[in-house]
C-alpha cells in the first residue's frame, strides 16, 4: 500500500508534463460542462415537480366521483369504485339523527365514502338516510341519484321515497321529471310516488295536471294513483268523476274506487252500484263481491242471496248482475277460506250450491292443507260427492308433492271406491311422469275405467318417450289384446 502511493503520484506528475499549462486549463474549464449541466437540470426538475403537487394534493379524493354531467354529481354507492374513507370521515356519526342535520355537501361527501363499505343491511339503511336528507335539500340530484341506484340493483323505495319529498316541495316538476324517466317500471314507481303526495295535498290540482303528461300509460299510472285519496273525500263523487274517464282507464279507475268504498262501507258502495246503468253494474260487481266477501262473508253472501235484510242496505234484484256477483262471492270466499266455506254450504243458506261447490273446496283446501282436505273429504256423507272431492284432492296434492300423495293413495284399500283417485292422480301425473301415471292407472279394478285411463295415458307417453311407452304396451297385463293392438299401431 505504501509503495504505491508514490507510483501513483510520480505517474500523474509525468502526464501532466506532456501538455502545456494552458491547454491544461481549458480542459479543466470544458469537463464541467458536464456536470454543470447535470446540476442545473436536477434543479430545474425539482422547482417545476414542486409547482403541481399542491394542485394535486387537492385532487387526491375528487377524480372518483366527478361526474362530466351536472347531475346527479356523484356515482351511485353500488357502483361507486371503493375508496379509503379519512380519519376524520371514520370519525362522524353516521346515525339517523345526525345526517338528518347534514349540510348538502356533506351528504355527497359520506355518499361518496359509502361506497368503500361492505354491502349489506347497514350500508342500505346509511344510504336511504342520506338521500331522504339529500331530497329535502336538493330534490331533483337526489331523485336523479336515486333512481340510477335502482337501476343499479338499490331498493325501489329508495326512488319511491326521493320522488315523495320532491312532490311535497314541487309536484308539478317532479310530476314532469318522473313522466320521462327510460325505465316503465321505475316510472311507475315515481308517478305513482308523485301523485299519491300531491293528492293528499291537493287532489284537485293533482288531477288537472294528469292531461298535461306525455303519454297515455303515465297518464293511467297517474289517474290511479289519484283516485284512492280523491274518492276519500266523496266516493260517489269520485265514481262520478271516474265514468268520465277514456276506454280502459275508466273501468280500471271505477275498480279502484269501488274497491276503496267497499272495504269501507260495502254497503252504501252496494247500494251506489246497484242504481247504475245495466253495463258499469255487471263491469263492477265482481269487484264488489271479491272486496265484500273478503271482509264480510255472511253478510255478502246474504246481499248475493237477495235476503232483505235492514243493515245490507239495498237487496240485490235477482236476474245476470245478482247470477255473477252470487259466483264470483262463492268461488272468492272458497279461495279465502275454504274451511269457512265447506262449514256455510252445510247451512240452510248453503246447502243448495254444496254439491257445485265441494269440488272447489276440495282443491282450495288441498293447496292449503292436504290432509286436512282428506279428512273433510272422506266425511262427505253423499257418495258421489265424495269421491269427486277425494278425486280432486289427489289431482291437486300430486303436482304439488307427488311422493306424499302416492303414499295417501296407495294406503287407501284396494276396491271400487278407489278407482276414482286413481284415475285422477294418474290423470294428474301424466303430464310430467308418465310411467308413474300408467302405473297407478294399471292398478284401477274396473278394467273399462282401467283401459280408457291408461289409453289416454300412454298415448302421451309416446310422445315422451316412445320406446318406453311402447314397451309398457307390450307386456303390461292391466291392457286387453284389441287395447293393446291399437295402441300399437
Amino acid at each position: 500500500m505504501g509503495q504505491k502511493i508514490p507510483q501513483r503520484k510520480k505517474e500523474d506528475l509525468r502526464r501532466r508534463r506532456d501538455f502545456p499549462k494552458t491547454a491544461g486549463l481549458k480542459r479543466d474549464f470544458s469537463n464541467l460542462w458536464v456536470p454543470a449541466a447535470l446540476l442545473a437540470g436536477f434543479f430545474l426538475g425539482f422547482v417545476f415537480a414542486r409547482i403541481p403537487q399542491g394542485s394535486r394534493s387537492v385532487e387526491v379524493f375528487t377524480p372518483e366521483y366527478s361526474s362530466p354531467s351536472p347531475a346527479p354529481l356523484i356515482q351511485p354507492a353500488t357502483k361507486s369504485r371503493p375508496a379509503v374513507p379519512t380519519q376524520k370521515t371514520l370519525d362522524g356519526k353516521w346515525d339517523e339523527k345526525t345526517i338528518q342535520g347534514l349540510p348538502l355537501e356533506e351528504i355527497k361527501n359520506r355518499l361518496r365514502q359509502l361506497s368503500s363499505w361492505e354491502p349489506g343491511s347497514r350500508a342500505d339503511q346509511t344510504e336511504r338516510w342520506l338521500v331522504q336528507r339529500w331530497a329535502r335539500l336538493d330534490p331533483s340530484n337526489a331523485c336523479l341519484y336515486a333512481y340510477q341506484a335502482v337501476l343499479q340493483g338499490a331498493d325501489e323505495s329508495l326512488l319511491f321515497e326521493s320522488a315523495s319529498l320532491w312532490a311535497q316541495q314541487e309536484p308539478a316538476t317532479a310530476a314532469k321529471w318522473a313522466g320521462t324517466l327510460g325505465s316503465p317500471s321505475l316510472r311507475e314507481v315515481a308517478l305513482d310516488a308523485v301523485y299519491r303526495t300531491w293528492a293528499k295535498l291537493n287532489s284537485a290540482a293533482a288531477i288537472k295536471s294528469i292531461s298535461s303528461l306525455p303519454s297515455a300509460a303515465t297518464r293511467a299510472v297517474a289517474t290511479t294513483s289519484v283516485a284512492g285519496r280523491h274518492a276519500q273525500n266523496n266516493f260517489a263523487n269520485a265514481l262520478q268523476w271516474a265514468r268520465k274517464l277514456p276506454g280502459p282507464l275508466r273501468e280500471k279507475t271505477l275498480e279502484q274506487i269501488l274497491g276503496e268504498w267497499t272495504r269501507r262501507d260495502p254497503t252504501g258502495a252496494a247500494h251506489w252500484l246497484i242504481q247504475q246503468p245495466g253495463e258499469i253494474q255487471w263491469s263492477l260487481i265482481g269487484k264488489l263481491a271479491g272486496d265484500w266477501v273478503r271482509k264480510d262473508p255472511a253478510a255478502a253472501l246474504a246481499w248475493g242471496q237477495g235476503q232483505s235484510d235492514p243493515t245490507l242496505g239495498s237487496t240485490l234484484a235477482p236476474g245476470p248482475v245478482q247470477r255473477k256477483f252470487l259466483d264470483l262471492a262463492l268461488s272468492g270466499f272458497i279461495s279465502s277460506d275454504p274451511r269457512a266455506a265447506a262449514s256455510w254450504l252445510v247451512t240452510p243458506a248453503g246447502s243448495k250450491y254444496f254439491t257445485s261447490r265441494a269440488t272447489s273446496v276440495a282443491s282450495r283446501w288441498t293447496s292449503l292443507d292436504p290432509r286436512e282436505a282428506v279428512a273433510w273429504a272422506a266425511s262427505i256423507p253423499d257418495e258421489k260427492i265424495r269421491q269427486n272431492a277425494l278425486g280432486t284432492v289427489a289431482y291437486t296434492w300430486v303436482r304439488t308433492d307427488p311422493e306424499a300423495a302416492t303414499q295417501w293413495v296407495g294406503s287407501l284399500p284396494s276396491s271400487p271406491t278407489r278407482d276414482p283417485i286413481l284415475s285422477s292422480l294418474s290423470s294428474s301425473m301424466a303430464p310430467f311422469d308418465p310411467a308413474s301415471a300408467a302405473y297407478w292407472a294399471s292398478q284401477i279394478s274396473v278394467s273399462q275405467s282401467r283401459e280408457s285411463s291408461l289409453s289416454g295415458i300412454l298415448q302421451t307417453w309416446k310422445k315422451i318417450d316412445p320406446s318406453a311407452a311402447l314397451q309398457f304396451i307390450r307386456t303390461t297385463p292391466a291392457l286387453s289384446e284389441p287395447t293393446r293392438a291399437n295402441l300399437l299401431l
